[in-house]
């Protein structure tokens, strides 16, 4: 089936990955539906990890999770997805099953604190070391905002240059999308 959100597309394809006592990160919470899709899915056994660098957006989060979510299976940093790997245990070091960006700016929020190529490039490349066989990486790009295709561009490029025989990478989006279409990469770790 095909949705008429990419999210939802998104997380249609992560159900045939996600299963109770997964691991997961939201690299970029914003206002945290996805969040608490991870954290309902990963169940009692599993835990999510989630970044964002807005208070405004942690806050927004732990909130909705607290409200919506039974499982206290979360654990939120108020800080750029770019020092996950430093902030998350090593324990859980090369055993996430799933890492989902959100590339562009908190909807209802200020349009000039976005997400940056040079930082979102560090992020990415330490998910796929975090990540376990089988894992997936899924990054969601909207473009239309000042400085959103040059992210879109670098984030393509890298995922276009990593080794084939250690990574599938598959492109989707929205093309028909009036201004800039919405892409969505999904990186899986062989």
């Amino acid at each position: 089936m095909i949705s008429n959100n990419i999210l939802s597309f998104a997380k249609s394809v992560l159900c045939e990955l996600l299963e109770p006592g997964c691991i997961a990160i939201d690299a970029t919470v914003g206002n945290g539906y996805d969040t608490v899709f991870l954290s309902e899915t990963a169940g009692a056994d599993g835990h999510v990890f989630g970044f964002d660098i807005q208070e405004e957006a942690v806050k927004q989060t732990e909130q909705r999770l607290n409200e919506e979510c039974r499982p206290q299976n979360w654990t939120i940093f108020h800080s750029g997805h770019e020092n996950m790997l430093e902030l998350i245990p090593a324990e859980f070091h090369g055993r996430i099953d799933v890492v989902m960006f959100n590339l562009g700016f908190l909807p209802g929020s200020d349009k000039t604190v976005i997400t940056k190529s040079a930082t979102t490039l560090v992020a990415i490349e330490a998910s796929l070391g975090l990540l376990t066989r089988g894992g997936l990486l899924c990054v969601a790009i909207y473009a239309g905002h000042p400085g959103g295709d040059e992210e879109d561009r670098a984030v393509r490029e890298y995922c276009t240059a990593l080794d084939y025989h250690a990574y599938r990478v598959i492109q989707s989006e929205m093309i028909n999308k009036p201004g800039y279409p919405i892409r969505m990469l999904f990186v899986t770790k062989l």
